[in-house]
C-alpha cells in the first residue's frame, strides 16, 4: 500500500468521523453514557461499511453510495436513537456536509502549490482538528439555539446546505460537469445561492414579523397582569379599610353622641352622611368564599350598579379553588370578560344585564359570562373583533392567558346574548 493510498483511506475515515460528530454537535445531542456507546457503535459500523465498499468496489462507487450508507443512516440515527426532530436532524447533517468543504478547499489550495495528492490528503487531515474545535466551541451552540426555536428556523438553517449538497453530488460525484468547466454547472451554483438567499430573506422576514407580533402580545399581557395586580391590591385595601371602619364603629358612635349631647345636630347629620358614604364606598359584597373571585365580582358589581345594569351571579367556588392557578391570571381573564360585558351592556337601553356563573368541575374551573348587547358583534374566526381604537386588547389577553393555562375559551352569540365560556 502506497503512502498516497494510506492517506486517502485515513482522509476518508477522518472526514467520516468529522461529519458525524459535527452533525451530532449541531443537533444538540448531549453526550451521555448511553449516547456515547450509541455513537461509538454507529461510527464503528459506518467505518466498517465504508472500508469494505472502498476495497471491494473502489473509490468512485463508494463516493456515489455515500449518502445511502452514511448520511441517511446518520439522519435516522439522530431521529430514532437520539430523539432529534427529523427536520432538525436533516439540517444538522447537511450543514455538517457543508462544513466538510472547507477541509477539501484547503487541501486543493495545497495541491495547487505542491501538485502532490499526498499533500492534498495530509492538509485535509491536519485541518480537521482545528476546524472541528472552532465549530464545536463557537458555532454549535448558536446553531442549536436557532434550530430549537421552531420548525421554520430548522428549515431556514438547512435550506442553503441542502441546495449545496444536491449541487455537489450532481456535478462532482454523479457527474464531472463542474470540473469540465461547463457553463451550465458553473453558473448554476451562483444562481442557486441567489434563489436560496432570497427564499431565506423572505422566510426570515416572516419569522421576525411573527416574533414581533408575539412580543407585542406578550407586552400587552404583561400590562394587563400588572394592572390586574394593582386592581387586586386596591380591592384588598378597600376590604381592609372596611374592616377598620367596622372595628372603629364604637368610636364613631361616641363622637356622634358628643355632638348630640351638645345639641350640634347639623354637625352630627353631616358626620353621618360622610360615614355612610365612606362605608358604602368600601363595602365588599360576598359572592363566594374565594377571595380573588369575590374581590373581582364585588368591584364590577359596583360598577354595574352605578351604570344601572342588572348584575346576577351563580358562583360556587371554595377558598381553595385557585390553588393550582395564579390569582393574577384569573384576574386578567375574569376582569377582561366583565369589563367587555360592562361596556357592551352600557349601550343597551332596555334592561341591560350581566350574568356570571362559575364553578369547579372535575378539578377544572368553569366560568361563563353572559350579557345583552345592542351593537353588531363581528367575529374573525372564533374570536370577536372590534375596529375601535384602543379596544380589542381584552380578548387577546383572555385568549393568551387561557392558552398559557392549557385551557379553552369560546365566544358565541346565543338568543340575543353574547356568551363567553371557558375552562382552565
Amino acid at each position: 500500500m502506497t503512502i498516497a493510498i494510506f492517506l486517502e483511506l485515513l482522509n476518508y475515515e477522518t472526514v467520516l468521523l468529522f461529519g458525524i460528530f459535527v452533525s451530532i454537535s449541531f443537533a444538540g445531542v448531549k453526550i451521555t453514557r448511553k449516547n456515547r456507546w450509541g455513537v461509538l457503535l454507529f461510527c464503528s459500523a459506518t467505518t466498517l461499511v465504508q472500508l469494505l465498499l472502498f476495497l471491494l468496489l473502489g473509490k468512485e462507487i463508494t463516493a456515489k453510495l455515500y449518502p445511502l450508507f452514511v448520511h441517511l443512516p446518520l439522519i435516522l440515527f439522530l431521529v430514532y436513537y437520539s430523539k432529534v426532530p427529523p427536520l432538525m436532524a436533516s439540517s444538522a447533517v447537511f450543514a455538517a456536509y457543508l462544513c466538510c468543504q472547507t477541509r477539501r478547499w484547503l487541501g486543493s489550495l495545497i495541491l495547487l502549490v505542491f501538485d502532490d495528492v499526498a499533500f492534498w490528503y495530509s492538509m485535509q487531515i491536519i485541518a480537521t482538528v482545528p476546524l472541528y474545535y472552532l465549530l464545536t466551541q463557537y458555532v454549535a451552540e448558536p446553531v442549536q439555539s436557532l434550530m430549537k426555536q421552531s420548525g421554520r428556523a430548522q428549515f431556514l438553517f438547512g435550506i442553503v446546505p441542502f441546495f449545496y449538497y444536491c449541487f455537489d453530488y450532481m456535478t462532482t460525484v454523479y457527474s464531472d460537469i463542474l470540473y469540465k468547466g461547463s457553463q451550465v454547472a458553473v453558473e448554476f451554483m451562483p444562481s442557486l445561492l441567489s434563489i436560496a438567499y432570497f427564499i431565506f430573506v423572505l422566510l426570515i422576514a416572516s419569522e421576525l414579523q411573527q416574533r414581533s407580533k408575539v412580543k407585542i402580545n406578550q407586552q400587552l399581557l404583561e400590562i394587563q397582569i400588572n394592572q390586574a395586580a394593582k386592581e387586586l391590591e386596591n380591592l384588598r385595601q378597600s376590604q381592609v379599610q372596611a374592616a377598620i371602619y367596622r372595628h372603629d364603629f364604637r368610636h364613631h358612635l361616641r363622637y356622634l353622641d358628643t355632638h348630640l349631647q351638645s345639641g350640634e345636630f347639623q354637625q352630627a347629620r353631616e358626620y353621618i352622611r360622610q360615614l355612610d358614604h365612606t362605608l358604602e364606598a368600601s363595602e365588599i359584597k360576598r359572592f363566594c368564599e374565594n377571595e380573588t373571585i369575590n374581590l373581582i365580582l364585588s368591584s364590577y358589581a359596583s360598577f354595574a350598579e352605578h351604570a344601572g345594569i342588572r348584575f346576577e351571579t351563580k358562583v360556587n367556588l371554595s377558598r381553595e379553588a385557585l390553588e393550582q392557578r395564579s390569582s393574577l391570571d384569573c384576574c386578567v381573564i375574569l376582569g377582561n370578560l366583565l369589563e367587555n360585558a360592562l361596556e357592551a351592556s352600557k349601550q343597551v337601553k332596555l334592561d341591560p344585564f350581566i350574568y356570571v356563573e362559575a364553578k369547579q368541575q372535575n378539578g377544572k374551573l368553569f366560568c361563563q359570562v353572559k350579557n345583552n348587547y345592542s351593537e353588531v358583534v363581528q367575529f374573525d374566526g372564533n374570536y370577536p373583533v372590534t375596529h375601535k381604537t384602543g379596544h380589542g386588547l381584552g380578548i387577546k389577553s383572555i385568549v393568551m392567558t387561557v392558552e398559557k393555562l392549557n385551557g379553552f375559551v369560546e365566544f358565541k352569540l346565543e338568543k340575543g346574548l353574547f356568551v363567553a365560556q371557558l375552562m382552565i
